[in-house]
Order: structure tokens, then C-alpha cells, then sequence
């Protein structure tokens, strides 16, 4: 049977049903799926966001928030490289998910990986649970694309975030060249799902994953949301050949 997108209004809890089936070995499969490359783009995304908000973090311990944190991996790598006065927040809407980053964290912790106060929250990315200016700066990592209402997203990382602060986005990008990009989304479209059903039994929450990137906007597009956000000094890096996107904006 063809696959069919859920519509805006089963969109959220298409989503949610489907990250609290995949939890358990959601990280496995991440590493699969993108070869272990997703850890060199998310040391890079991370360090966009240290390096954005360094300046204002000069005279004061820092605060960041993960959105969509999922199983706190970006969360743990942001609490690696701060201090105990420093504290990161992760907020995802799947309990699973969080969980298991509970697990992590624990782990991480004992064997002296981290030092930073560390929080999983369990919320909605599009009403976060955060007054306004509490955090340094807010990151999203392959999350924007499963929000219903993506603008109200990043109008929300933005609100929560103090001004001079950075928000950034990791997600699927343009895949470029002639070779690469049909390259890509036979691979994507083909082996990412069977990738799924082998490692997951689950062939439908990677069959959404592909099929998503059809409705999601390329990064000249999510460029223009950032600055109607009210974002400004906007910046797109292209990583994996185009494939993944890199978005900065600077909170005013």
C-alpha cells in the first residue's frame, strides 16, 4: 500500500506515535541511516551555537535549550562543553524518547563526560513551557520538518531566547550535483526505510522520513521563515554535499 503523508492535523500525533515506537533504538539507526555522519554535522551545529553566543555568555553562565531534543544526544554534546554553572534544557513530546536520554544523561554523568546541569522537560515545541529571554540560545536538530506549524516554531525558539542570542536549526537540506542528488534520494527513498525495517521493524516511521522531506521547505525557504521570525543575521551553511542544511539566526 503507497505510503500517505499525515495531513496538518494528524501530523502531530502521526509524529508522536511513531517516536515513542522507534526510542528504544532510535540512535542505532541513526548511525546507519547516515553512515555515523550525523555526529560530525551535530559537533558542528553545536559548535555554531557556542560560538554565536560566546561573546554574550562572557559575563554570565550560559543557558541553552535543545527543542526536540529526542534522546538528548545534542543535548549531552552542548553539557559536554560547558561548566557545572552552565545548565542545558531538552524538551521533546515523546516520553520514550526522553527516557532513554534520562538513561544517557545518567551515564554520562558518572563517567565524568559532563558536568553542566542537565533537565528533560516533556513539552510542545510550538508553546514551549519558557518565559521570555531565559536561554542564551535554542537549537533544533531534524525536528523543524515535524511540526505541524514550523514558523510558530521558530517564533517560539526565538521568543525564549534573550537578544544578541543565537537559534539554530540542523535539517535535511537541496542535495546537490548531478551524480549526487539522484544518488541521494534513491538512497533515501529506498534504502532508508529497509534500513528501518531491519534494525526497528518498522518500515512506515522511515518511510515517513524520506516521504517528509517533500513538504519541507529548501533552505533558501527556511532562510526566509528565520528572518519572519524576526530572526536577523541569518546564515546557511550547506553540509553532505547540500543534503543537510545548517540555518543560524541571531535573536534582536
Amino acid at each position: 500500500m503507497p505510503f500517505t503523508l499525515p495531513t496538518d492535523e494528524e501530523k502531530h500525533g502521526f509524529v508522536h506515535a511513531q517516536f515513542e515506537r522507534i526510542a528504544r533504538r532510535y540512535d542505532l539507526t541513526n548511525d546507519a541511516i547516515s553512515i555515523c555522519m550525523h555526529r560530525a554535522w551535530k559537533r558542528r551545529a553545536v559548535d555554531q551555537l557556542l560560538h554565536k553566543t560566546a561573546q554574550a555568555r562572557k559575563e554570565r553562565t550560559g543557558r541553552f535549550l535543545d527543542v526536540c531534543c529526542g534522546t538528548g544526544d545534542l543535548a549531552l554534546r552542548i553539557a559536554s562543553r560547558l561548566g557545572p554553572e552552565d545548565q542545558v534544557v531538552g524538551l521533546d513530546f515523546s516520553g520514550n524518547m526522553l527516557e532513554v536520554a534520562r538513561v544517557r544523561e545518567a551515564s554520562a554523568r558518572r563517567d565524568g563526560e559532563i558536568a553542566a546541569r542537565l533537565e528533560f522537560v516533556e513539552g510542545d515545541a510550538q508553546n514551549l513551557p519558557f518565559g521570555t529571554d531565559e536561554f542564551d540560545g535554542a537549537i533544533i536538530s531534524f525536528g523543524l520538518r515535524n511540526l505541524s506549524d514550523l514558523d510558530r516554531g521558530l517564533s517560539e525558539m526565538a521568543r525564549v531566547v534573550r537578544p544578541g542570542g543565537a537559534v539554530i536549526n540542523l535539517d535535511l537540506g537541496k542535495p546537490g550535483g548531478f551524480l549526487f542528488a539522484p544518488a541521494f534520494r534513491f538512497y533515501f527513498g529506498n534504502i532508508v526505510p529497509i534500513i528501518g525495517q531491519v534494525l526497528q521493524k518498522d518500515r512506515s516511521a522511515y518511510t515517513y522520513l524520506p516521504e517528509s522531506k517533500s513538504t519541507y521547505p529548501d533552505p533558501d525557504e527556511i532562510s526566509k521563515r528565520f528572518a519572519g521570525a524576526g530572526l536577523a543575521d541569518v546564515r546557511h551553511i550547506a553540509l553532505a554535499g547540500g543534503s543537510v542544511a545548517l540555518h543560524y539566526g541571531k535573536v534582536q
